[in-house]
């Protein structure tokens, strides 16, 4: 069996609980999700069985699309309700709400959170440091300092806000924390921030609107692997370039590709290989054992 599942990850859970849930279901081990989502959070979690695990990594690259809340009025040490909010005080909220409008907000957006920005993971988060994920050194009252990482916000855009409240929606690319998003929006403002509702409606190129709910899990629900990617990302092969890649072999072409990106060879069973255009040639990068 080989498939893709889309499922909208519900609140309170964490993406490994969503796996367990799926294994005992399908009676496999061999699965796996893109985009780890928190507890917290909710929305699409894009699964993977057998075969289908080995393109995870290629998703990965791609951009997510998330809705969240951001509360303007404190900070928490996870950079959301997972830890004790520390409000400010009564006096500074009536000044942040006199002093900091609709028009501020989006300056800061446009200025610090558009493009190719650097940004410093939370603490609390799955980040691994020396093979032991963040998270689990904090608790144990480790001491440890993280690096910032160069991400890509591709887009961001205030959806409503009144003081403290600020919603939003971003199309990030890989790496991208949005809690920390929250957290330095705040420490810019001076009133501090954390998230208070996450949600990720899109991955790749499919959507939360065409997941299912886990509590009515069905298996033959699959995705239709044509809408995992961009029509463009995919190419079809002649018989005899079918046996090239299969056998690790460059497939010439005068096609226009993109330098450097990754494109699936899609049969009438699925995804067959994936491959590389390097100058001029489609190198096979990864095969598929489909069929």
């Amino acid at each position: 069996m080989y498939a893709f599942y889309l499922i909208d990850k519900p609140l309170g859970i964490t993406s490994f609980d969503v796996i367990r849930q799926l294994r005992k279901k399908l009676g496999t081990s061999r699965i796996g999700h893109t985009g780890t989502l928190d507890p917290l959070a909710t929305g699409l979690l894009l699964v993977a069985v057998w075969e289908y695990t080995k393109l995870i990594p290629y998703i990965e690259k791609g951009s997510k699309v998330y809705e969240f809340t951001v509360m303007l009025d404190g900070e928490s040490a996870s950079y959301d309700l997972g830890t004790e909010v520390q409000p400010i005080s009564s006096a500074d909220r009536s000044y942040f709400k006199e002093n900091i409008s609709r028009g501020d907000i989006l300056r800061y957006l446009r200025k610090e959170f558009t493009g190719e920005i650097e940004q410093m993971p939370p603490k609390y988060s799955a980040l691994k440091v020396d093979g032991k994920r963040a998270l689990d050194r904090v608790r144990q009252g480790e001491e440890f300092d993280l690096k910032a990482r160069t991400i890509q916000i591709d887009a961001i855009e205030l959806l409503d806000y009144e003081y403290p409240r600020a919603d939003l929606r971003a199309v990030v690319g890989p790496g991208t924390y949005i809690r920390s998003i929250a957290h330095d929006l705040g420490a810019l403002i001076g009133s501090g921030g954390y998230v208070t509702f996450l949600r990720r409606t899109a991955l790749a190129n499919v959507s939360v609107d065409m997941a299912q709910q886990l509590d009515d899990f069905v298996a033959e629900k699959t995705l239709e692997i044509s809408k995992l990617f961009s029509p463009e990302k995919y190419v079809s092969l002649s018989p005899e370039d079918q046996w090239r890649a299969d056998n690790g072999l460059p497939i010439a072409t005068i096609e226009e590709y993109i330098e450097g990106e990754y494109y699936f060879v899609i049969q009438e069973l699925g995804i067959t290989n994936v491959l590389q255009y390097v100058e001029g040639s489609l190198k096979p990068v990864r095969k598929l054992n489909i069929g």
